[in-house]
């Protein structure tokens, strides 16, 4: 687990329309967690929130950052895979 590879992680999520998709369509949590595990990526929670607060240039909270990734799956997917929002959010909250 480390803050570079959150970092890579943040950068394919803004730049990579189709990975990010990929995630919003898995069918479970455990899905979300075997397509980030096989692009590479191993990071926990915390890195992820030290990545997030670098990139908008303030400290966050962990529920801050589920809200913000929860509404974007909730208005970009939420219409293609009914789960989105539920996946995303348990695969965030299991997040160590």
């Amino acid at each position: 687990m480390s803050v570079e590879s959150a970092r890579a992680f943040c950068m394919k999520m803004m730049s990579d329309d189709e990975f990010r998709d990929s995630l919003g369509q898995a069918e479970s949590a455990a899905g979300i967690r075997d397509i980030i595990a096989n692009a590479g990526f191993s990071f926990n929670k915390f890195d992820l929130l030290k990545i997030v607060g670098e990139l908008m240039g303030k400290k966050i909270e962990a529920d801050e950052l589920e809200g913000m990734v929860c509404g974007f799956y909730e208005e970009e997917v939420a219409a293609e895979n009914p789960k989105a929002v539920e996946n995303v959010t348990e695969w965030f909250r299991s997040l160590e």
